[in-house]
């Protein structure tokens, strides 16, 4: 019989108390945020918890990452929702810690990253993953990141992966 393995990239040894307080979180973001509504995905949510865009802007962006950073916890956020998580956790982190675990004959400099907003600039960071790319929209926020990605699709979203993927088929034949 198969038994499904549970792996925790970050651990969390108490996710009902995980979040709430992830809740209690968003509920002090909405002292000031009223307009802020919880993501239709965030109940299948386990270490972090989100939040739509819609409607903020960088300065509204940069005082939720604030008052999160002073409440002890990390913010990003995509094109299309904010993320509240446990400082410290990233998708970089997480990929590398997957590599390691499962796939270690992969090393990070033969691993594609892609990505589109602020949430996917670890990355794009050259410490963990030099092969970094992000599709065209990725180019809205350039200047807030510290970590670029090495190559830029000329197309957005689905197309920009689609663009990569040809390229990448391409040249292995």
């Amino acid at each position: 019989m198969y038994k499904k393995q549970v792996v925790s990239i970050t651990p969390i040894s108490d996710l009902d108390l995980h979040r709430r307080d992830l809740a209690a979180v968003f509920e002090k973001l909405k002292l000031n945020f009223p307009q802020i509504k919880e993501s239709s995905d965030n109940c299948f949510r386990i270490t972090d918890w989100t939040f739509d865009i819609t409607g903020l802007d960088n300065t509204s962006l940069q005082t939720m990452q604030h008052q999160c950073q002073e409440l002890g916890w990390g913010f990003t956020y995509s094109n299309v929702q904010c993320h509240i998580k446990p400082d410290g956790q990233d998708k970089a982190v997480g990929l590398s810690q997957v590599l390691q675990e499962y796939f270690g004959e992969y090393v990070s400099d033969k691993v594609v990253t892609v990505g589109d907003s602020p949430n996917d600039e670890s990355l794009f960071d050259p410490n963990y993953f030099p092969l970094s790319v992000g599709v065209a929209n990725v180019l809205e926020y350039v200047d807030q990141l510290q970590h670029k990605p090495a190559y830029i699709t000329q197309k957005k979203e689905g197309e920009g992966f689609c663009e990569l993927s040809d390229y990448i088929l391409q040249a292995r034949s």
